[in-house]
């Protein structure tokens, strides 16, 4: 009886209000849908997210959306009459009519009525409905009536639904599997209709599967804040985890739905917190984890079905329910942490947010690097040279993790070592196969004696590279012997002198006589002046560079100097381009290791090596050997 009183009341309703809706509409809608939550909701605002994207991307659709927040509803008559109301403004029909949230699927069957045959597109938790009585007020009860939405369709609704529930099993096998030593669930939930539903079905499957696990329900209907917090600040740690639905209330709803990352924020500092649905970790940094179907896979099927209805004519009566069951454990490994829970329980396959990177994922450019020169033949050397560099290695444990960068390291330094005399061995070959007549006999002699020279410091080199690690520990020798060393300082010269910039000149001066022979390993001078005017070439764009020696300026040694018209090195900066591995311009080619090994072979020598501070005109590097004469 009542609910044909229910009936008649609306049809004049529907008389009464048509005048007025034809002045507000008169064009139907391609979309009207009407939301059971408050568009602030947290929850509505993801779940119109594929609407709302689809009405970006088609301003021909005209969307038509209300919303009923149920909770906010202080008798059902109210809410009866705003529904009516809404109804009655789109005088002519839609072309699909979309319910979202599973509080308003009981306005099923007047929307058939209102407009039979209409296309309907139900999007919520389950796939049944409630009396409007139980939906509104009430608690949760596991015996209340529940219509199942196939028994709309069977009486010729033409509707389809979207089913994207909270995957309440899976969570609370996850926090078992994470808490295996859970005694305590307590579930925390609001008012709202979905809360009701999912308290008891928790509490039914916490009886039936682990009857061993308390379940305590606290909800925000008879509990304060300040109570649920001094409640969980009780609690102890693995021993208890806490399930998060909602903490929505009727009174103040408007202002309560915005409210929701705040009573999140609050709670996850105390005790291990798990949410419903998806938790942004940035936002709550200690809320443990979730399990919530694909919201990918949600946007995708929301789309679908609206395009298949308005652009495809397909009617949601020839569609099959669509059950978003899937989900995938979302863990936060700093939030476990930081509450003492195991990591190594995560389940397999789960997705982890802020897990340690591994040594692949830190390391993957320079692995691959190496993996690269391995392939192309230079692999025996790089082993070599590791094989040879463990001993320092193995006594410094926190360098083990920059090995991969060493090896690079030292595969680059060794391009860059061994260019200038490839360079000069292959120039001056190529001026020998001239034809006849092209260069003079004094000429070829003088180029084969550049070639040979070259070779030899080549052959020195790729002894340093692979005797590096003897250097460090002292037992790396010299061989000294009756040297001209104004001769090393030219092949220095010819052998750097085609790296010069445009307008750039070297100049020598030298200080010894020029017959004069000195004990000393003539091919490691020539090696570090090689270098020293090599980087003088690099950063030298104008004016000139010079290299010269002296007996004077250092009583007891021989001086060796390059300085030029450069931009010089910093003050700060004047020890550590000694050091291995560092360069202050990357844009300059080398690996940063020649001046670390000229240093090693001056100390080997018995002399050292620095840059002159006093210098401003640029750069000015000096070498000093002892002065042994013949």
């Amino acid at each position: 009886m009542n609910a044909m009183l229910r009936r008649i009341r609306f049809c004049f309703l529907l008389l009464f209000l048509t005048p007025l809706a034809l002045a507000a509409r008169d064009k139907a809608a391609d979309v009207f849908l009407l939301s059971s939550h408050t568009e602030a909701s947290e929850w509505d605002q993801r779940m119109m997210q594929p609407i709302n994207a689809l009405a970006a991307e088609r301003p021909d659709l005209d969307i038509s959306i209300a919303h009923l927040p149920f909770l906010s509803y202080k008798s059902e008559e109210a809410l009866i009459h705003d529904r009516d109301s809404v109804l009655a403004a789109h005088n002519i029909p839609p072309r699909l009519v979309v319910l979202l949230g599973g509080s308003c699927f009981s306005f099923t069957e007047d929307i058939q009525r209102l407009w039979p045959g209409i296309p309907m597109l139900l999007i919520g938790e389950q796939d049944y409905y409630c009396d409007l009585s139980y939906t509104l007020f009430g608690p949760g009860d596991p015996n209340a009536n529940r219509y199942p939405v196939e028994g709309l369709k069977n009486k010729g609704a033409n509707l389809s639904l979207i089913s994207a529930p909270a995957l309440l099993r899976q969570t609370i096998e996850m926090i078992i599997n994470v808490q295996p030593r859970l005694q305590k669930l307590i579930f925390v939930a609001g008012e709202n209709y979905l809360s009701k539903e999912r308290q008891w079905r928790v509490e039914e499957y916490i009886r039936d599967r682990h009857p061993e696990i308390t379940c305590q329900v606290i909800s925000s209907s008879d509990t304060s804040t300040d109570q649920l917090m001094s409640t969980l600040e009780k609690v102890k740690g693995p021993y208890t985890a806490v399930f998060y639905a909602s903490w929505m209330i009727r009174e103040g709803y408007n202002e309560n739905v915005s409210t929701r990352h705040n009573t999140v924020s609050l709670l996850e500092h105390i005790t291990p917190l798990y949410t419903m649905t998806g938790s942004d970790f940035e936002k709550h940094p200690y809320v443990v984890g979730y399990c919530s179907y694909s919201q990918e896979e949600y946007r995708r099927t929301v789309r679908q079905h609206i395009l298949d209805v308005l652009d495809n004519d397909v009617q949601p009566s020839e569609m099959p329910f669509a059950y978003l069951q899937t989900g995938i454990p979302t863990l936060n490994y700093r939030a476990m942490e930081h509450f003492g829970l195991d990591t190594s329980l995560i389940p397999h396959g789960a997705v982890v947010v802020g897990a340690p990177q591994s040594i692949w994922v830190q390391y993957k450019k320079q692995i691959m690097w190496a993996a690269f020169f391995l392939l192309i033949g230079i692999g025996g050397f790089i082993f070599h040279t590791m094989r040879r560099s463990l001993r320092s290695l193995q006594k410094a444990r926190n360098m083990a993790e920059n090995a991969n960068n060493i090896k690079t390291a030292f595969i680059q330094n060794m391009s860059h070592e061994f260019r200038t005399p490839m360079n000069s061995i292959v120039g001056f070959a190529q001026l020998l196969c001239l034809p006849d007549g092209y260069i003079s006999e004094g000429e070829k002699a003088e180029y084969l004696s550049y070639i040979k020279n070259n070779s030899h410091l080549l052959t020195v080199m790729v002894k340093d590279m692979l005797d590096i690690a003897d250097m460090e520990n002292g037992e790396y020798y010299v061989e000294k012997a009756p040297t001209n060393l104004n001769e090393m300082a030219r092949q220095a010269i010819k052998s750097a002198e085609f790296r010069l910039q445009p307008g750039v000149t070297i100049v020598r001066q030298p200080g010894l006589d020029e017959e004069a022979r000195y004990i000393t390993d003539g091919m490691r001078v020539q090696q570090i002046l090689i270098n020293f005017l090599t980087n003088a070439c690099k950063y030298t764009s104008e004016g000139e560079i010079v290299i010269g020696s002296s007996l004077m300026e250092n009583p007891g040694y021989i001086t060796f100097y390059v300085q030029d018209t450069g931009p010089g090195v910093p003050l700060e900066n004047a020890e550590s381009i000694f050091e291995r591995f560092v360069k202050l311009d990357n844009s300059k080619q080398g690996a940063g290791l020649g001046l670390s090994i000229c240093r090693m072979i001056a100390n080997n020598l018995g002399g050292r090596i620095w840059l002159d501070t006093s210098y401003t005109e640029g750069a000015r590097f000096v070498l000093t050997i002892p002065r042994e004469e013949v």
